[in-house]
């Protein structure tokens, strides 16, 4: 079967959502991690992971998000994160976000709330779904200092420097849609290992002016299998063993 590590299908209408798992089933595709970015993301992907077996649940709140938040607020999501970990497979979507945090106090709040989400995420087994723009290097960084072993990096293709230190943590790299156009990703994927790939469309933010769906992680791995020159069927086979290595 095929995985999509990172789609938002609390951000679907209840007919478009019942469309866009049948549509991923006949695809192949078997799970479907819905990740959280609010407090309403969260209750909203927990239904959806009850009421449809290929979906699972990624509890979080976006970097961004937080720093909209108070002490009150962030404090009441921990709680809330404590009640919710037995149904989540994952913490995810967590992590830095500095395109709009310019402000060293806005990146502070991010990094300290991030360094909670690792501690809950070690404390229950748990992997984490890591966002990263424009704080690549420093997500890694807090990762590396605090120990941190079960790590999906989301759309970690800007560089192959941080690509590779990432394989040598063990570490898996999210590939999504861009990789299916842009030359220079293909390149980097190339010098990949496949053990420390997995597939994601964050679905369903548009991607070359049409909205991504799950099933569109299949054309993913077709393009992959194409790139380092390996039949499909083994792409799938290992993609599906590294998803279970991380998240079973």
């Amino acid at each position: 079967m095929f995985v999509d590590c990172h789609a938002h299908l609390d951000m679907l209408k209840e007919k478009e959502l019942e469309k866009v798992i049948s549509n991923a089933r006949k695809k192949k595709v078997g799970k479907i991690i819905s990740c959280s970015t609010s407090f309403n993301s969260n209750e909203q992907n927990l239904e959806i992971s009850k009421k449809f077996e290929e979906v699972e649940l990624g509890i979080g709140l976006y970097p961004s998000d937080v720093m909209e938040l108070n002490e009150e607020e962030i404090e009441k999501a921990f709680v809330s994160f404590e009640i919710m970990m037995k149904e989540a497979i994952a913490i995810g979507e967590v992590g830095l976000d500095y395109k709009y945090a310019k402000r060293k106090i806005d990146q502070e709040k991010q990094k300290e709330v991030f360094g909670r989400f690792v501690k809950l995420a070690k404390k229950n087994n748990k992997p984490l779904i890591i966002h990263s723009r424009f704080a690549q290097k420093q997500v890694i960084e807090i990762l590396e200092e605090m120990e941190t072993q079960k790590v999906l990096l989301h759309s970690f293709t800007d560089s192959l420097k941080l690509m590779k230190r990432a394989i040598e943590n063990k570490w898996f790299v999210g590939i999504g849609l861009i990789f299916l156009k842009d030359e220079l990703v293909q390149e980097r994927i190339r010098e990949i290992p496949l053990e420390n790939i997995l597939l994601e469309t964050d679905s369903p933010i548009r991607f070359d002016r049409n909205k991504a769906f799950s099933e569109d992680v299949v054309r993913i791995a077709e393009k992959i299998a194409e790139s380092k020159k390996i039949p499909l069927a083994q792409v799938e086979k290992q993609l599906e063993k590294n998803y279970e290595e991380l998240f079973l």
